[in-house]
This record gives C-alpha cells, sequence and structure tokens, in this order.
C-alpha cells in the first residue's frame, strides 16, 4: 500500500509521519531502495539469491534495511548501493519517488515481516555492477517500463513497480 508521496529524510521524520496511521504495525521494518535506470532507460533488478531472507528467485532492486548507524536514508541507500553492487558503479539518487507499507514471509524466522519502503529513483552514470552478496544476488537484469513479468517481481517491488511505471511511463 502507497503510504505517502513526499520525502522523508530519517527515522525521526519518518516516525512523526506515521504517529496516527493505526493501518500500519508498530513492528516494522525500514527498507531503502532505488529504482535505478540505465543510459537506455532500462530498470536494474536483481535476482534474489537463496541466502536471502525471504522471496529467493525473486527480482528486486537494489536496496536494503536502515541500520541504526545510517544518519538520513540517502546515507543509508549510498550503503546498500555499494554493499550490493560494489564500487565500480557509479549510481547517483536523482529523487524520492514515494513510500509503501507491504509485507513478507521472513523464513529464517519463520513469521510476517512488515515493511517501509522508502523509495527514490536513481541513474547509473558509469562503470559495471558487480555482486557484491553472491548468496544473495544471483546477477541483474534490465527491463524496459512495461516489460518485466510482474509474477517475477518481490512482494515489496510488485506495487512500487507500478508506481514507477505510471510515475515514468515517458522513459518506455
Amino acid at each position: 500500500m502507497e503510504l505517502f508521496t513526499q520525502e522523508v529524510k530519517d527515522m525521526e521524520e519518518l516516525k512523526e509521519v506515521l504517529k496516527n496511521n493505526n493501518d500500519i504495525s508498530k513492528d516494522y521494518e525500514v527498507a531503502v531502495i532505488v529504482y535505478a535506470f540505465d543510459k537506455d532507460n532500462k530498470i536494474i533488478f536483481q535476482r534474489r539469491g537463496l541466502g536471502c531472507r525471504d522471496e529467493r528467485l525473486k527480482l528486486e532492486t537494489i536496496g536494503g534495511r536502515v541500520k541504526e548507524s545510517d544518519t538520513d536514508f540517502k546515507d543509508a541507500l549510498n550503503r546498500e548501493i555499494i554493499e550490493e553492487v560494489g564500487t565500480e558503479a557509479n549510481i547517483e539518487i536523482d529523487e524520492f519517488i514515494t513510500s509503501t507499507y507491504a509485507t513478507t514471509f521472513d523464513d529464517r524466522y519463520n513469521k510476517e515481516q512488515t515493511w517501509i519502503y522508502i523509495v527514490y529513483k536513481g541513474s547509473l552514470k558509469e562503470g559495471e555492477l558487480k555482486i557484491a552478496e553472491p548468496n544473495k544476488c544471483l546477477g541483474y537484469e534490465r527491463y524496459k517500463i512495461g516489460e518485466v513479468d510482474e509474477n517475477e517481481l518481490s512482494n515489496g517491488a510488485r506495487e512500487i513497480y507500478k508506481i514507477v511505471c505510471k510515475k515514468y511511463s515517458y522513459l518506455k
């Protein structure tokens, strides 16, 4: 479910925005995501590996969990980009897109986990994507808007993909 479209910079601002929202579980995790477009306007997805806690073998974009040590969401996203694709790729964060709320099933702990996704648009400016976490990423796939099979997307990525397709339809 889409939560809001105004950018929040950090956990403090997020908690303020959500304080009166009774539809959100109080036991949520926060992840930062980048819908990175390459020079051909294709979205860069990664195929989730067997070492992931949930939705193995599904497609997702680059990003991950916000840590307490992250000063703000862009800092967290830049850290996640380096952790996932290495230092040889230059992915620039362009703009905030949206925030969504989704539930996944955590296979490691055998329980449902609720997520708030903070989503940005980005651009691959130069360089090569590396598989920096081979147990969590099987490889990268690139699709133009409207080309990906939505059944291949993770639960969290599916709704965000629809929002991105609508907002950036001119990039087809």
